[in-house]
């Protein structure tokens, strides 16, 4: 679907509106603002705050995944793999919700509306790794796991470190650990 430049302007404004307060105290007024629209042009292009939030969490989801494709262009290992997808998408995020007005309400999703499109972008987070790991399916598989089930557990451990790693350097450290982890299933050398 192709955004219009005011959709888009309004989307960015909402990503930052949500962040800065939380979706649960951003306001259509305060997103309507940001963007320099009218309330009524938001609830035209988006049908309300519900529309927002699921339309802010695709866009982000877009963009990080385009981001991590592009940057995987001619990385054939897999440890340099899981390093830009670390890189594109949990320590950004991690990054940015440091800045949050309320982090748990955006981690969690707010609402239903949030918590399913958060399921859907976790849902694509899982397909790129589960790209990833193809290659290695026979020495995973040896390991008792599918490569479905192996993705499943990566993009579940990350997204649950955007939460409990207290600071960057704690994270950097899970990731180090779930990387060494990942690497020793799918047999690849931790050289």
């Amino acid at each position: 679907m192709t955004m219009t430049e005011t959709e888009e302007k309004i989307l960015n404004a909402a990503i930052q509106t949500f962040v800065r307060y939380g979706a649960r105290k951003a306001s259509m007024n305060d997103i309507a603002h940001a963007a320099g629209v009218s309330r009524q042009t938001l609830y035209d292009a988006f049908g309300g705050k519900d529309g927002l939030i699921r339309a802010s969490i695709r866009i982000v989801t877009d963009r990080n995944l385009a981001q991590v494709r592009a940057a995987l262009e001619g990385t054939a290992e897999l440890s340099d793999q899981l390093d830009t997808y670390f890189a594109n998408t949990i320590v950004k995020s991690f990054e940015l919700l440091q800045t949050a007005g309320d982090m748990e309400d955006l981690i969690s999703g707010h609402n239903t509306a949030g918590k399913e499109e958060i399921e859907r972008s976790h849902a694509r987070h899982e397909k790129l790794i589960a790209e990833l790991l193809a290659p290695y399916e026979r020495e995973i598989q040896r390991n008792g796991l599918t490569v479905t089930q192996q993705a499943h557990f990566i993009v579940t451990t990350v997204m649950g470190f955007k939460n409990g790693a207290k600071t960057r350097e704690d994270l950097n450290s899970l990731l180090m650990a779930l990387k060494a982890s990942v690497l020793r299933v799918a047999k690849v050398n931790l050289g």
